[in-house]
């Protein structure tokens, strides 16, 4: 009997949508992409200063814990918090 190889099921993805001055994007991009895997910054077209972030939902309490820390060093708002595609 031959066994079938399973594919994983893809990630429970989630976003968090984050505004900042426009100076301080590679500064939130840099830092994020230190916490390798933790979640993949994308800059949002517009001069809003606004950053999305999809990481998957088990990983949501450490990227708030990341986001309150940066909270400090930066001018940083949580607009949004969601799932699927944003």
């Amino acid at each position: 009997m031959t066994t079938t190889p399973t594919t994983p099921p893809p990630p429970d993805e989630i976003w968090v949508l984050c505004r900042m001055a426009r100076s301080d994007i590679f500064y939130i991009r840099y830092n994020i992409e230190a916490y390798e895997g933790l979640g993949i910054p994308t800059t949002l077209p517009g001069n809003q200063g606004h950053v999305r972030i999809i990481l998957e939902r088990r990983q949501r309490e450490e990227m708030e814990q990341v986001l309150a820390g940066m909270a400090e060093e930066i001018e940083l708002e949580i607009l949004e918090w969601g799932e699927g595609a944003p």
